[in-house]
């Protein structure tokens, strides 16, 4: 490390030397925040930070409504109801994985085609 206070013409080579290994290393940083191969820790949100986050801004108990009607992807934990923001922002997108009553439905509508199943 060079002295930042006064740099004087015969200490430029070091100083320019210490700045491009800065500048280096501030480029790989930036490169692994980019890198969408790299491994991400999931995002978790609560009731109040989905809420903040969708476009329409719901209030939470339409979230809740959302949750008990398995219209929206969620993880419960005990009492606690969490969001991952991937499948937050896939469910937003249209790419979803099927709820529970979607399932259903496509099995029904499967089975009245087949009539293999009985009711």
């Amino acid at each position: 490390m060079i002295d930042k206070t006064t740099i004087k013409f015969e200490d430029m080579p070091r100083a320019l030397a210490y700045l491009i290994e800065k500048v280096e290393e501030l480029n790989s940083k930036l490169e692994s925040l980019n890198d969408p191969s790299a491994p991400r820790q999931a995002e978790w949100m609560g009731i109040k930070e989905l809420c903040a986050y969708l476009p329409t801004r719901p209030a939470a108990q339409t979230v809740y409504g959302w949750t008990s009607a398995h219209m929206i992807p969620f993880h419960k934990k005990g009492k606690r109801i969490m969001f991952l923001k991937s499948e937050i922002d896939k469910w937003l997108i249209g790419e979803q994985l099927k709820s529970i009553r979607e399932i259903e439905s496509d099995a029904e509508a499967f089975c009245a085609r087949k009539k293999a199943c009985k009711p």
